[in-house]
């Protein structure tokens, strides 16, 4: 993970999602984002974790376990709120960036022409 993260820096933003079992990873990457200036996100289920101590802000969200299947429908629906208020912020900027994949994939054939009988139909 340091790999990715080693030049993070002021003006950077690190999101950090942590529920159980909790890794040590999230919390090791939130000191040094910490140590390096960088804002830092947690979304987790608990105020009580050590990596509240490097969060700049904490959103929480409930994943009870009820079954032997932890639920992170609640996490992942606010992973998704955010993407989503994110894209439109910078609306413009990504429309000309999937404008531009859009070509690419048409050009190198990286998906398939494929309709379903309804587009077939329209």
């Amino acid at each position: 993970m340091f790999e990715k993260i080693f030049n993070i820096q002021d003006g950077d933003v690190l999101i950090g999602i942590s529920f159980p079992r909790y890794s040590s990873n999230t919390l090791q990457a939130f000191q040094y984002a910490h140590s390096n200036n960088a804002k830092t996100i947690a979304i987790t289920d608990s105020f009580s974790l050590p990596l509240i101590k490097y969060a700049d802000s904490v959103l929480l969200a409930q994943s009870d376990m009820i079954s032997f299947i932890d639920g992170l429908v609640t996490p992942l629906s606010l992973g998704n709120s955010l993407i989503i208020a994110v894209g439109l912020r910078k609306k413009a900027k990504i429309s000309a960036i999937f404008q531009k994949l859009e070509y690419i994939w048409k050009e190198y054939r990286i998906y398939e022409n494929f309709k379903t009988k309804r587009e077939r139909n329209d």
